[in-house]
């Protein structure tokens, strides 16, 4: 299944999609599955960290530059909103 984000127009639908796509790929579950495996990894800092090694690791096994791009732009875009996927209790480090 081909991925939705635009790497130069941010989506905020196509960004979720993206995700519950690329986690069920990666960990080779069902959609409804792969988002209850999200919300499950964003509760703490090492699920978030996690969650974006998931998404980096598709982005290494992707052979389309396309699509390629577009799960580069997904962990860009999962990085800043989970900017404390390094740091404890969801605040980060000084």
């Amino acid at each position: 299944m081909r991925l939705q984000t635009d790497p130069f127009r941010f989506s905020i639908t196509a960004f979720m999609a993206d995700q519950v796509n690329l986690v069920a790929r990666q960990e080779r579950l069902s959609p409804g599955a792969a988002v209850l495996r999200i919300q499950e990894l964003s509760r703490d800092p090492a699920g978030r960290a996690h969650l974006l090694e998931i998404i980096s690791e598709a982005g290494r096994h992707e052979t389309n530059p396309v699509e390629s791009r577009k799960i580069a732009a997904v962990r860009s875009e999962l990085a800043a909103w989970a900017p404390s996927a390094n740091s404890d209790n969801g605040r980060p480090h000084a």
